[in-house]
């Protein structure tokens, strides 16, 4: 059975994004982990309000059990309630890979400054760090079977094709259409690109009812989301490359202008190469490899 981990903070964005997993776990019969990350109280001695650790554990649990009733009164998916002191990201990393989970749920806020702020300590950390898949929620996405998916591309031959597993399955779960997406800039030849499109990735796609695109456009996620857009996507997928220090200076983030800017979910998966925990899927063949944004 697969495993799902719900990562909230009770907030409204988190709620919702409680409310997908739950959805999401029904629809692939996965278990549920809600999981709630809590900080120690300041230390400081003008601070008015401090509770013991044992109380804040209690608290948590207490907050998680009430989420749980809330979102799943009749006991329709089989739930843990866990949660743990420490740093979000690193609590959120450590419990969901002791868990062997399959995916991490995370919400995210559309507003305001706690939005960059979450986005900074939680899912940019977590899309660099964790070796299991992320779903980032936007705080108004609804849940859907996920009839066409969005994959942004940049094939290269340096990354194992065995890490798309996740898309694959869920493609193959829900009957997903598939658009592979490569955005054409300006400065890079349109026939050129279409003659590099991936036999390997047709070939590991066989299976699904799946198509090439290729769009012209300098902002590669403008261009994206225009084409979640106009193509009714309900999920797009991306895999962060890892940049060097150079890179980062002189290169927009890709992966961060979709978070902040998508209204659909983003299925956020690792390009690292080692075997990860929840990587259950079936692994049809190893010896292909594509890169990806």
């Amino acid at each position: 059975m697969e495993t799902i981990l719900i990562a909230t903070d009770f907030s409204s964005a988190a709620r919702n994004a409680t409310q997908y997993g739950f959805e999401l776990s029904k629809a692939i019969n996965a278990k549920v982990i809600l999981f709630n990350a809590y900080q120690l109280p300041s230390s400081h001695p003008e601070s008015l309000v401090y509770l013991p650790p044992v109380d804040l554990e209690k608290s948590s649990y207490e907050q998680l059990a009430n989420e749980a009733e809330y979102f799943d009164s009749h006991s329709t998916v089989l739930l843990e309630t866990k949660c743990q002191c420490g740093p979000v990201g690193e609590a959120i990393r450590s419990v969901a890979t002791e868990n062997n989970v399959s995916f991490i749920v995370l919400g995210m806020k559309q507003a305001g400054k706690e939005f960059r702020k979450y986005i900074g300590s939680t899912v940019t950390l977590l899309s660099k760090q964790s070796s299991i898949p992320l779903i980032v929620v936007p705080e108004e996405a609804k849940f859907c079977k996920f009839k066409s998916i969005a994959f942004a591309s940049d094939i290269n031959s340096k990354t194992d094709i065995s890490i798309l597993a996740p898309l694959k399955k869920i493609a193959v779960t829900f009957n997903s259409g598939v658009s592979v997406v490569r955005v054409i800039k300006k400065s890079m030849n349109e026939q050129t690109e279409r003659l590099l499109k991936s036999e390997r990735l047709d070939w590991y796609l066989a299976c699904l009812n799946h198509s090439f695109e290729y769009l012209k456009e300098e902002n590669v996620a403008k261009a994206l989301n225009k084409f979640v857009k106009e193509n009714a996507v309900d999920l797009v997928a991306v895999i962060p490359h890892q940049h060097n220090l150079m890179e980062k200076l002189f290169n927009r983030s890709v992966t961060k202008d979709l978070i902040f800017h998508t209204h659909v979910p983003l299925l956020i998966i690792s390009e690292k190469e080692t075997q990860e925990p929840g990587a259950n899927f079936s692994i049809y063949d190893s010896s292909y490899s594509p890169g990806i944004y």
